[in-house]
């Protein structure tokens, strides 16, 4: 399946996730990925799926009066590897007037086809974690091409060119990125690019690729956002719709726990259950062997069991 949840963003409520690659495939090798390490990293773009395959999926959720606040494009990786990604958004459209975002770690902003491409999103939200070579290098660990001034170039093109709202995300990880120091040279960067409509400051919440990459404190987050001006923000906890409609809720859980671990009281809010209902559902798919038990900074979290018993 090419369409999975939909799940509860912070950001973007209840989210239907578009994914156009498949299986991992990125530029970037994050400490902080919840999908684990990117063991190759992909620089060159390709179609990894055609379009009519992803479309037919999501115009069958759709008639079928399925709900959510954005059709987001991110999934297994980075979205802008896929070739096919501004007729994807145009594909979309014809479809459905809900709004579109697209979930990019910034790096091919640089390319003028992929400005071009994203264009048609409503939302475009690219992340940029480290604004020196040496942070960069430590938080994102990214493809030996990819260097840190071409990207913050690429950010300030698009900025400059798309008319929709571009929300940046930084992702704070505690002595990597997070000094006084990285976050004055965060705000001296961005205050140059005026484009941006919201800074949007996050930190480590789930399973993580590297066991060293650690959470900031809630103290610490209010602080960066202060330091970076009026237009950061710490995100919040989801605030989305709930689903009322799904055909199978077992279905609906594990194809959202594909793409990300969650808290049951995550799966609880989106699929509109009760804590009991909810319980039951993890359980039954813990006990076929689809679903494990996780936990990272306190928290319980479900995620995909290697193997299926």
């Amino acid at each position: 399946m090419y369409i999975f949840g939909p799940v509860p963003s912070r950001r973007l409520g209840l989210s239907l996730g578009i994914d156009p690659l498949a299986s991992k495939s990125c530029n970037l090798n994050c400490v902080y990925c919840e999908l684990g390490r990117s063991f190759k990293l992909v620089s060159e773009r390709r179609i990894f799926v055609p379009t009519a395959d992803i479309i037919g999926e999501l115009k069958t959720y759709l008639d079928g009066g399925g709900e959510a606040d954005f059709i987001t494009i991110s999934g297994s990786g980075e979205p802008t590897l896929a070739l096919n990604l501004g007729e994807l958004i145009g594909a979309i459209k014809k479809i459905t007037d809900k709004h579109i975002a697209v979930i990019t770690n910034g790096v091919l902003l640089s390319d003028a086809l992929v400005r071009k491409e994203l264009s048609g999103a409503d939302v475009v939200l690219p992340s940029m974690d480290a604004f020196t070579e040496s942070a960069y290098i430590k938080v994102n660990r990214p493809h030996g091409s990819i260097k840190v001034n071409t990207v913050i170039g690429g950010l300030r093109a698009f900025a400059a060119e798309y008319t929709g709202e571009i929300w940046l995300e930084i992702m704070v990880v505690s002595g990597m990125n997070d000094s006084d120091a990285d976050i004055f040279e965060a705000r001296r960067v961005l205050d140059t690019i005026p484009g941006i409509k919201r800074i949007q400051i996050n930190t480590v919440v789930r399973s993580r690729a590297e066991a060293f990459a650690e959470p900031v404190s809630d103290e610490k987050m209010a602080h960066i956002a202060m330091l970076l001006g009026t237009r950061a923000e710490v995100i919040g906890k989801f605030m989305g719709s709930s689903l009322h409609t799904i055909d199978s809720v077992e279905d609906a859980v594990l194809e959202a726990i594909k793409r990300r671990p969650m808290t049951a009281e995550e799966f609880q809010r989106t699929m509109g259950l009760t804590k009991v209902e909810t319980i039951r559902v993890l359980n039954l798919l813990i006990d076929r062997g689809f679903v494990k038990k996780d936990f990272f900074n306190a928290k319980e979290f479900y995620k995909t069991a290697d193997e299926p018993r």
